[in-house]
């Protein structure tokens, strides 16, 4: 069974099918690339202080619905269109809306653009069928997904403190598990297929092939 992560699908598995069979098949993972403290401590007080909120405080454009769980935990049974694969990892917030339903959404410190936040769309889609399809525990059904981008855009100096202001943009990911089960038939015949050759363009790739060394064929050798 190969233990899929929803954060590769937005990056490695779309720049590098060579890495990404790496870390999968024969757990090469990429280095880790460290976080910058500052980022880290905005990420924090995000956390903490959205739990309990109404999405609508957030952003007029989100549904209305409580803020339950950040970085929840999941795990999914094996996916249909790829049963020797399954989901593990953790989501950003997931929240009750009114009608009972969940939403999944990712709160990205960045300035993303329409477009880019379709790189995303695989892994809100790896949340949804786990919560829906948990391993242990009892389903339950998310109804939306998305992204909300927050950028500084303005800075102020009130007396002595310096506040950064930002307006939470929302981009919604329209839910197709269709394109999400064709896309985990791929995973699976990637990793039970040959090993893909490096993609010119990935640096990774470049990096490794730096301390390959070439093998001395026999022929070569003068004795």
């Amino acid at each position: 069974m190969y233990k899929l992560s929803p954060s590769d699908f937005a990056y490695t598995w779309v720049d590098c099918k060579h890495c990404y069979y790496q870390k999968i098949k024969n757990g090469v993972a990429l280095p880790s690339i460290g976080i910058p403290g500052v980022f880290m401590k905005m990420n924090s007080l995000l956390k903490n202080t959205l739990v309990g909120m109404n999405l609508k405080d957030v952003n007029s454009e989100l549904p209305s619905g409580k803020i339950k769980v950040a970085e929840g935990f999941l795990k999914s049974k094996p996916i249909p269109s790829a049963t020797d694969c399954f989901i593990s990892g953790r989501f950003d917030f997931l929240s009750l809306l009114d009608d009972g339903t969940y939403s999944v959404i990712d709160f990205k410190i960045s300035d993303p653009k329409e477009d880019k936040v379709q790189k995303y769309a695989t892994q809100l889609h790896a949340y949804k069928f786990a919560l829906e399809n948990p391993i242990e525990g009892s389903p339950i059904k998310v109804s939306k997904m998305g992204i909300v981008a927050i950028s500084p855009q303005a800075i102020e100096y009130p007396k002595d403190d310096v506040i950064f202001k930002t307006k939470p943009i929302w981009y919604e990911v329209p839910e197709d598990m269709d394109s999400f089960y064709n896309v985990m038939s791929e995973v699976s015949k990637l990793l039970n297929g040959p090993e893909p050759p490096i993609t010119e363009s990935c640096k990774w790739c470049e990096y490794r092939m730096c301390f390959v060394k070439s093998k001395e064929k026999q022929e070569d050798i003068p004795f």
